[in-house]
């Protein structure tokens, strides 16, 4: 899958749910249950009003918009130019967007926050995921939490593809490369990389309001 051409073409969606692939049942997501998930970020990053965050695959920008609120400034990264296009009319005051790769984006702060939220799964193999984190950590100063979230998984792999029709769909779209759901990782395939770039990280289980909570885990790491 290029997910590069994927996202640019969700992109030109004009509903905002819609771009980033924010999907309950067929329809867009409901703007307050986003900000109810922007709160519980801020609460499982431990957030304060004077601290900066790193929103990596932040996309159109609405989440890093509503997590503006719980910080002094939110710096957004993302691949793909049109949802990046789409966040920097937002024009809000301490909130910044780049345009680059989440595995070789490269800028001259460490933040005291990240957040990988909605996108692990994207990365498709374990040395893309561990490449992805030690870029985070490189950006995050020391004592700093990160919050991977969102992410598919492997456990629950037949709690989403529930179905012999669904399972069916997966294997076709996978022989023709078209699949769009990712990688569906193991808490321990996240624990081997922390263990590898000598951090502490530890699997979190969504509380059962979360739209996706019956197959999606978070993941918090803390950089030493």
């Amino acid at each position: 899958m290029n997910w590069q051409q994927f996202w640019d073409k969700q992109g030109e969606d004009k509903v905002a749910a819609l771009q980033v692939a924010r999907v309950l049942n067929g329809q867009a997501i409901d703007p307050s249950l986003v900000e109810k998930i922007a709160t519980k970020i801020s609460l499982q990053l431990e957030l304060k009003n004077h601290e900066t965050l790193l929103d990596v695959c932040c996309g159109n920008g609405q989440l890093s918009k509503l997590l503006l609120l719980h910080c002094t400034s939110v710096y957004g990264v993302d691949f793909s130019e049109q949802l990046i296009l789409h966040a920097r009319k937002l024009h809000e005051p301490n909130l910044q967007f780049y345009c680059a790769s989440a595995d070789r984006f490269g800028l001259n702060q460490e933040f005291d926050k990240v957040v990988l939220y909605f996108s692990f799964q994207y990365f498709e193999s374990y040395e893309m995921g561990k490449d992805v984190i030690k870029n985070l950590l490189k950006h995050a100063r020391p004592g700093a939490l990160l919050l991977i979230g969102d992410i598919p998984d492997k456990r629950k792999f037949f709690t989403y593809y529930n179905s012999p029709k669904k399972l069916l769909s997966y294997y076709k779209q996978v022989f023709k490369g078209t699949n769009n759901m990712g990688k569906f990782w193991h808490p321990n395939e996240l624990h081997m990389i922390c263990q590898e770039l000598e951090v502490i990280g530890a699997p979190m289980e969504q509380e059962a309001w979360q739209p996706y909570s019956h197959y999606r885990f978070d993941y918090l790491i803390k950089k030493p």
